[in-house]
């Protein structure tokens, strides 16, 4: 068969237990392949049995050596520009991102330029990969933290369906106004855009679901440090939710957290834990973050 440029390839030796299964489980039960990628490997002829085109009702005998070529598909290309990055780690799958605060994640009418996808594209290009940018997760632009992009459309819809059922988990570490009266809890209070501001997010009745988890970390006499955990992703979620409560993030100016009386030039919100199961490896993976230089210098000058 003439090769194809490839955008994932994934290859399985057939093991003993599986002898006499059809191709389509196999493929399934080893990668979890979703039945678009089923689709795009079957118009792009790129299930392989020993090397051979195959059929996807075809059955496997021990021994046998499957592989899956995901072809390239069209995608919208980003302008490669040196724009600096924290790797925390990159595989075939996927690359996870220490985003400094400031910087957007994707090109959009205001910011067309210095996005992490602008640097991300040319990271590719300097190791000669040619691939769409597709982070799993946003972040804002003043938030820092740990972000995921998927090198594949096959690792996209793993990790965006862990979301859907809520296996991927983040946390985040933030400073907000005032002392938090709770140690721990839920905040349940559905999101959706501003009546009074295009930009914003804000409580609303018939808005779609949001649940934020928050544990105390620390108390100061005008701030406290809390631990908060997404159970969904809205946008802003734990931003409007914070300030519905009462505790706005600190430097958070959308949402009422002025910082005039703080060390802080932007929100105090970090993404500081992640973890997922890979989409190859089908393990559970994890990865932490330490805060960043300015949140650590707000929560020294509130200890001082």
């Amino acid at each position: 068969m003439k090769e194809q440029t490839a955008e994932a390839d994934f290859t399985h030796r057939v093991r003993s237990d599986e002898k006499g299964k059809m191709v389509r489980q196999v493929l399934k039960n080893r990668f979890r392949f979703s039945r678009r990628m089923f689709r795009r490997l079957k118009l792009g002829r790129g299930i392989l049995l020993n090397g051979e085109p195959v059929y996807l009702t075809s059955r496997v005998r021990a021994g046998d050596l499957l592989r899956a070529v995901l072809p390239e598909e069209e995608h919208v290309k980003i302008d490669p520009q040196p724009v600096p990055l924290r790797i925390v780690e990159e595989d075939e799958d996927l690359i996870i991102i220490d985003k400094q605060p400031g910087i957007v994640v994707h090109p959009t009418k205001g910011y067309r330029e210095g996005t992490l996808a602008n640097g991300l594209a040319y990271h590719w290009k300097q190791k000669g990969e040619f691939r769409p940018v597709r982070p799993v997760t946003r972040l804002d632009k003043d938030t820092s933290g740990l972000i995921v992009f998927a090198k594949h459309a096959h690792a996209h819809a793993f990790l965006s369906a862990q979301m859907i059922r809520r296996r991927y988990k983040r946390e985040y570490l933030a400073v907000v106004r005032g002392k938090f009266p709770s140690d721990e809890g839920r905040i349940d209070a559905p999101i959706a855009r501003s009546p009074d501001h295009p930009a914003r997010r804000a409580v609303v009745e018939n808005g779609a679901k949001a649940v934020t988890h928050y544990r105390v970390i620390e108390r100061f006499s005008a701030a406290t440090v809390l631990r908060l955990r997404l159970e969904t992703g809205r946008t802003h979620q734990i931003r409007v939710h914070l300030a519905h409560r009462g505790h706005p993030i600190i430097g958070d100016e959308m949402y009422g957290g002025d910082s005039s009386d703080f060390p802080m030039n932007r929100q105090a919100l970090h993404a500081s834990y992640l973890r997922l199961i890979h989409p190859r490896e089908d393990a559970v993976r994890e990865w932490k973050s330490r805060l960043p230089p300015d949140i650590e210098h707000l929560i020294h000058s509130l200890r001082s």
